[in-house]
């Protein structure tokens, strides 16, 4: 799933086409990588929108200044697990990102990693959530992971079974509200601003030839995503929360 994304813009765009404020100067990264800054936008205390750095990747401090484990995709089918559920519930936040990179295993892209962008967009939104420790005199630690579904169609057709929840730039608020919700209540705003944006994609590079191996794997994978999605949609859960 999406260990990589591109930020191929400035943090004074962000704020702008966002009508977002920054309290934190910091330098976005063009490409971003699990424990790396990713600039994320979140409701801050005065309820206004705030574009700050969280860590790209959830996770447990290992005691030697790294995580013991990183979680950086937050399944939707998972949302109820640990450690999934009180993000979900109470710390949800959007990621804005200029294109995300995927290894290919079937299709015309098998075989390489490619870069999915909008073709009428500027920024694609992506749902997730994060975690929060603060110690005493310190800046908070806010670490946060992309909500994950099974893959727009057109990311299915080139090579992967997964990809981002996106949202409409409409349900940005309904998705971060700080008050604390169920599960369910999340789900239907996703459901309401799922937005599957018109994607164009780009040949990063080859991917070695050990490719090969994990090849059935994934066709597995991919397999069994297209049978949950005929039983129970394109989102990862059901059409009502009770089914």
């Amino acid at each position: 799933m999406c260990n990589r994304f591109h930020v191929r813009t400035n943090l004074h765009d962000i704020c702008k086409h966002l009508d977002a404020q920054a309290t934190f100067d910091f330098d976005i990264p063009e490409e971003i990588f699990p424990l790396a800054p990713a600039p994320t936008l979140a409701i801050n205390r005065d309820g206004m929108r705030e574009i700050r750095p969280m860590t790209f990747g959830m996770g447990g401090d290992s005691g030697k200044g790294g995580p013991r484990y990183l979680l950086n995709n937050t399944r939707i089918e998972s949302r109820t697990k640990w450690p999934w559920k009180t993000p979900f519930q109470k710390y949800r936040c959007v990621v804005p990102m200029t294109s995300f990179r995927e290894p290919c295993y079937w299709g015309e892209t098998e075989g390489t990693e490619a870069s999915f962008s909008p073709t009428e967009d500027k920024l694609l939104l992506a749902a997730a959530i994060f975690s929060f420790k603060q110690e005493p005199n310190q800046e908070p630690d806010l670490r946060m992971s992309l909500v994950m579904r099974p893959a727009l169609p057109y990311v299915m057709e080139h090579g992967h079974h997964r990809s981002p929840f996106f949202l409409r730039s409409d349900g940005l608020d309904a998705w971060m509200d700080r008050k604390p919700r169920s599960a369910d209540q999340s789900l239907e705003v996703l459901r309401e601003f799922a937005y599957e944006p018109p994607l164009t994609h780009s040949v990063d590079r080859q991917m070695a030839a050990s490719w090969t191996k994990r090849k059935n794997a994934n066709l597995k994978k991919r397999d069994e995503q297209l049978a949950d999605i005929e039983k129970i949609g394109p989102l990862g859960f059901a059409s009502t929360p009770d089914q």
